[in-house]
């Protein structure tokens, strides 16, 4: 199976290096308003379908922003703790992956 569509990471310098370990390629060294802005591109570039994006990012970012993320199926933006730990609760994984897909993978029919 190919994966057609591609991953982005949007984060300081840490966790950037982390998923570039991992093998990811399109990665992003920004943080304030400058990754607010590349995340915003991202979310209208077709190309992705997962965006990984450092906590504190989606928490200092605009109402709108959030508002625009929580509506959209794709591409699923994905937060990660930035180094000082996590803040609030956030989606999960899961819900993430349901609310992109319409269906719940984990839940198994036997």
């Amino acid at each position: 199976m190919e994966l057609n569509e591609k991953i982005a990471v949007i984060g300081n310098s840490a966790m950037v290096s982390g998923f570039k370990l991992a093998g990811l390629q399109d990665f992003f060294t920004l943080e304030g308003k400058d990754a607010e802005e590349k995340l915003v591109q991202l979310l209208g570039d077709t190309q992705y379908g997962i965006i990984i994006l450092e906590e504190s990012i989606l928490e200092n970012a605009d109402w709108r922003l959030k508002r625009r993320i929580e509506a959209i199926a794709k591409p699923v933006v994905v937060t990660v703790p930035s180094p000082s730990g996590p803040l609030e609760q956030s989606e999960s994984l899961g819900v993430l992956i349901k609310r992109a897909l319409g269906f719940d993978l984990m839940n198994k029919k036997k």
